[in-house]
């Protein structure tokens, strides 16, 4: 009796361990091998759309040219390097060319406009599509991404590539897991056999064991082993708790690394459960709202982050379970434009939790700006002068050349801006070489008064013709100065320029200088850079200590003076406070950014002071050279 219940029990705890590992190995194989399908489908479309956007390099020029042959010779080019059809076809669904087709099967092939990866393609960006070919006749596996020029789409590039060896490859695979699996069902058939007939004695220690290993215990370990199969699952649930302890401290620790990555990530990172509760935050995100980590986990999102804007765009996310973006301006604690992208996290049910990722785009948002602002602005100040000469030439050219009287007039308002032009190219140059710090300044010891002297020589008759006084307040004592003489010279040209051109007659325009004492101004060098330098300037002498004294110099107008509220962008490129006075006489608006950046590379600020028609008052700062300096 006793030996049928044993035998009784050794058949049905094998026939259920063989059952059991039926069911594991069958899911199991099933799992992976549709995984491995889908992996190999998107790994496969992932290749051909990386493959499309390459090509779309060389198909794009070639969409605007007449010859469609160039088309089809480039499509069967492209075709035969990635061993795909190519197809490049119309917005409107007409195929242009066809690495796989003639010119007469192009020309009877049907409109393409009803085709599932066009008609993605053009909605979302990118079309993909497996289904079976009309044209060939055969399953294939179709990317399709649009060829844009501007703001429109001037065709569309589509590969297409035969699934035949993806399915052998799959049927290869899906053999290896049928016999795998059979192999297994055969050892766990054996191994059943010889576990069920000594199963019995050292189940209580083992149950014991599993139970401490399930609370997180893998301390205990299986003590009473035999050498037979009790002994062998004895050691092996033994090794099992060891390597599952090793796995735990390893999962902790790559979790630590994980959660310091994110939290030292320039992008916030915030992650939230399918009922908006916040279930991670890293240090940034928390910067960005002004919000605390400490006890964030677990609470609602909007009382962590106060911001409706971007907890409807989460709530949206999560109820339609799709990828969102957009810029939101999130004012507190400081005025910031942020970029946001939601992504849902998907469960068996939908979105079951979504993942924020926030971009601060301030800088590049400004940086926008002030590129838009400039090349409008070159735009306009290049448009002004060549519509001038271009009037005026075609003036001459359909007669006035003949007419002497007119004719010299004529050429001097053209060379009048010809000139406007080249001292706009020159300031643009020279700001763009300050601005990328390819302005070399050679620093000497040089006099003051000189410069200035030379400076005020060039504007003396321009000022007797305009009825203002210069002059020049330089003391005889006055120590000569650290600087470049060039950059100096532009400086005071620059200045005495403005100050020429906006004062009325009967005033003046005086040049001052004084020394100041100073314990904060450096001259940049290599040990030495202030933080009013401009970055990257190169100064090939060393470091240079704190200068205790410093010379201030002034340009003071009598003029009509600038406006409080248009100073603070006075220094911008092609700033002006009256347009049309300023290109009137010629400026082209660079002057002061120029003396700005030059004033930064020299180490010093630029200090500007005026009240409306009261006149204007520019103050920088340039060291005392030391008695080591040479003297030039």
């Amino acid at each position: 009796m006793m030996r049928f219940f044993e035998a009784r029990f050794q058949r049905k705890l094998i026939g259920t361990y063989l059952l059991l590992v039926l069911a594991i190995v069958s899911v199991a194989g099933l799992y992976v091998f549709f995984s491995l399908e889908s992996v190999s489908v998107e790994r496969l479309k992932a290749h051909l759309q990386a493959q499309a956007r390459l090509m779309g390099n060389e198909v794009e020029p070639a969409l605007g040219a007449p010859d469609s042959g160039r088309l089809q010779a480039l499509a069967r080019r492209l075709g035969q390097q990635v061993g795909a059809r190519v197809t490049i076809i119309r917005p409107d669904g007409r195929v242009l060319a066809d690495s796989e087709l003639t010119f007469d099967q192009i020309t009877r092939t049907d409109n393409h406009s009803n085709r599932p990866e066009l008609r993605t393609a053009i909605a979302q960006g990118v079309g993909s599509a497996l289904r079976r070919s009309d044209t060939l006749g055969v399953e294939m596996l179709y990317v399709a991404i649009p060829l844009g020029r501007g703001e429109g789409i001037a065709g569309i590039l589509r590969i297409a590539m035969p699934v035949s060896d993806l399915s052998r490859a799959m049927a290869f695979s899906r053999r290896t897991l049928v016999i795998g699996g059979l192999m297994a069902l055969a050892a766990a058939a054996v191994l059943g056999w010889f576990f069920a007939r000594k199963v019995t004695r050292p189940i209580a220690e083992m149950t014991a064991v599993a139970r401490r290993m399930a609370d997180g215990d893998f301390s205990r370990k299986i003590s009473a082993l035999s050498s037979d199969e009790i002994g062998q699952l004895g050691r092996a649930l033994n090794l099992m708790a060891q390597r599952l302890e090793d796995r735990l401290a390893e999962l902790e620790e790559a979790r630590a690394k994980e959660a310091a990555i994110l939290d030292s990530m320039v992008e916030g990172v915030l992650a939230v459960d399918g009922e908006c509760r916040i279930s991670f935050i890293n240090a940034s995100a928390c910067r960005l709202f002004n919000a605390s980590s400490v006890g964030a986990e677990g609470r609602p999102f909007l009382e962590v982050i106060r911001n409706k804007e971007i907890f409807e765009l989460l709530d949206r996310t999560l109820r339609k379970g799709a990828f969102a973006a957009q810029e939101f301006q999130v004012y507190a604690p400081v005025q910031r434009t942020v970029q946001v992208h939601a992504v849902p996290l998907k469960g068996r049910e939908g979105a079951s939790g979504a993942i924020l990722v926030l971009h601060d785009v301030t800088e590049l948002r400004r940086l926008e700006t002030v590129r838009t602002e400039f090349v409008a602005n070159v735009s306009h100040e290049l448009r002004t002068p060549l519509t001038s000469i271009k009037g005026y030439l075609e003036t001459l050219l359909e007669g006035g050349l003949e007419d002497r009287e007119h004719a010299r007039p004529f050429l001097e308002v053209i060379h009048k801006h010809t000139e406007r032009l080249g001292r706009l190219l020159d300031d643009l140059l020279d700001l763009s070489n300050l601005e990328l710090g390819k302005i070399t300044l050679h620093r000497r010891a040089i006099s003051l008064a000189e410069v200035v002297e030379g400076a005020i020589a060039i504007y003396r008759p321009q000022a007797a013709r305009q009825e203002v006084e210069l002059h020049a307040l330089i003391p005889a004592d006055l120590s000569p100065v650290l600087a470049d003489r060039d950059r100096l010279a532009q400086i005071l040209i620059n200045l005495l320029d403005n100050g020429i051109k906006f004062t009325p007659k009967g005033g003046q325009v005086t040049v001052t200088a004084r020394r100041v004492p100073s314990s904060k101004f450096q001259v940049p060098g290599v040990e030495a850079t202030t933080e009013a330098a401009q970055p990257g300037t190169r100064n090939p002498e060393p470091g240079t200590p704190k200068s205790p004294e410093l010379v201030e110099i002034s340009v003071k107008d009598t003029g009509i003076g600038i406006p409080s509220q248009d100073l603070p962008r006075i220094t911008e490129r092609f700033y002006r406070v009256e347009k049309a006075r300023s290109r009137e006489m010629g400026g082209t608006g660079l002057g002061l950014a120029i003396v700005k950046h030059l004033v930064k590379a020299h180490g010093g600020e630029l200090i500007i002071e005026s009240q409306l028609n009261q006149g204007t008052t520019v103050r920088f700062l340039l060291p005392v050279a030391g008695h080591h300096e040479p003297y030039r």
